[in-house]
């Protein structure tokens, strides 16, 4: 598939992204935190998917519009904000899901919540969102709004070239090499006097008001109705949680993968392979 840029004006927000033209039910796929659609260009050049394919920039990521100073980027907005973008496709049409890391999270949750709508569900590295015990939402609460409060007036490093703000992403979340990280900064930054800083919303720091528990992932895990693919790096973040295993029991139809490579598998891994396993599962 060859992508190409786009820019939507959804009931909510400004989205961007990249797409390829197809037929039939389209395919929304969604990166990772901190990530935007350029994450997908290496997976998505070895696909032969013949549906539309939209890599979607969540709001305050890559050439998406920000969210506006009176909100907060709270995990479940994100789910109005893909289907707003999907009805300005096609008013309630049925569509699949690939998503990435904070992505993958995302999908699971718009899955959970329009089970009648998406037909497969595609998870890279990524089973559901982080949780706490009862005892520490008091805590996370206090921590998140005095960091909000904290980074309101807070300064973005400048980079006098792309290529340094590609090594310092390189250590960034899921650290990546070189080549991958050059990939995501070509629609991760925006020029400014003395050189480039991130488009990112830089509010995107800021740690979540409140965070599930496990009996509330348990639930909404429980509410996917439809086939789910879960591929996973042999050295990505899934197995440095071996805890979330137990997730696997929580989803009625799901096939796990595990490909080579780390977080970012695939944009440097087995990126052929976690192709063809997604382009078989899609067409069923």
């Amino acid at each position: 598939m060859l992508l190409s840029s786009f820019s939507s004006k959804t009931k909510r927000l400004e989205m961007a992204g990249l797409k390829s033209e197809g037929t039939g039910r389209p395919v929304i796929a969604l990166h990772g935190w901190l990530d935007n659609a350029a994450s997908f260009l290496p997976l998505s050049s070895m696909q032969s998917c013949e549906q539309a394919f939209y890599a979607l920039e969540l709001p305050g990521h890559g050439h998406s519009e920000h969210r506006p100073s009176s909100a907060q980027y709270n995990l479940v907005d994100n789910v109005i904000d893909v289907l707003a973008f999907v009805d300005s496709l096609e008013e309630g049409c049925e569509f699949d899901l690939v998503g990435h890391s904070l992505g993958g999270i995302v999908a699971s949750l718009v899955a959970a919540a329009v089970p009648e709508r998406v037909k497969h569900l595609v998870l890279l590295d990524s089973l559901g969102p982080l949780t706490d015990e009862i005892e520490n939402v008091l805590p996370q609460l206090r921590k998140a709004v005095a960091k909000a409060a904290s980074l309101k007036n807070s300064k973005l490093n400048v980079y006098k070239t792309k290529e340094l703000a590609a090594k310092a992403r390189m250590a960034g979340v899921g650290k990546i090499g070189f080549e991958a990280s050059s990939i995501l900064v070509d629609r991760g930054i925006k020029a400014v006097e003395g050189g480039y800083i991130w488009s990112s919303d830089s509010r995107l720091f800021e740690p979540s008001l409140l965070r599930f528990s496990e009996a509330q992932v348990e639930a909404l895990f429980g509410g996917i109705e439809c086939p789910v693919l879960l591929i996973v790096g042999e050295s990505g973040y899934f197995r440095e949680y071996e805890t979330i295993n137990k997730r696997l029991s929580y989803i009625g139809k799901l096939e796990k993968h595990i490909v080579e490579g780390g977080h970012h598998f695939h944009m440097e891994g087995d990126v052929k392979k976690t192709a063809e396993i997604i382009d078989e599962f899609l067409a069923r």
